[in-house]
C-alpha cells in the first residue's frame, strides 16, 4: 500500500497563485484537462491539484489542536510517485513545500499519509504599499 503526500494550502482564492509556484519549483506546466483535476506529470512522479473533501480536525497540529484544512487550506496538492519511490515521493514535495514558504503568499501545511505534519507555514507579512 502506498503512503499520500500532501500539501494543503490556502487562503480560500489562491488556487491560481498555488500552482504557479508549483510550476516554477517543478519547472513544468500543469496540464488542464476537462473533467480532470490539473496535473503535472514528471516521471515518475506526478502531482495534481484541486480541492479536497476532507474536513476541519481531519488532521492534528504536533501540538494536538485540529487543523482547519477545510475551511483555511482548500487547496489540495497530492504528490504521488507512480514506481512507489516513497524518498523521492517525499523529496519532490519537500521542494514544492519550500518554494511556496519561500514565496511567502500563501499558507500551507504538508501532512505525510494524513496522519503527521511534517511543516507548515503561514504568509509573510506584506510590505505596505
Amino acid at each position: 500500500m502506498s503512503r499520500n503526500t500532501y500539501i494543503f494550502a490556502g487562503p480560500p482564492g489562491s488556487a491560481e497563485m498555488v500552482m504557479s509556484i508549483v510550476e516554477t519549483a517543478l519547472g513544468r506546466s500543469f496540464i488542464r484537462q476537462a473533467g480532470s483535476d490539473p496535473y503535472i506529470r514528471a516521471d515518475p512522479v506526478a502531482v495534481y491539484m484541486g480541492g479536497h473533501d476532507f474536513d476541519d480536525g481531519d488532521v492534528y497540529s504536533p501540538a494536538g489542536t485540529p487543523i482547519a484544512v477545510k475551511t483555511t487550506y482548500p487547496n489540495l496538492i497530492d504528490i504521488r510517485d507512480t514506481e512507489r519511490d516513497f524518498q523521492r515521493q517525499q523529496d519532490t514535495a519537500a521542494r514544492i513545500f519550500a518554494a511556496i514558504k519561500a514565496d511567502g503568499r500563501i499558507k500551507a501545511v504538508y501532512i505525510d499519509d494524513m496522519q503527521h505534519v511534517l511543516d507548515s507555514c503561514d504568509l509573510h507579512p506584506q510590505p505596505a504599499g
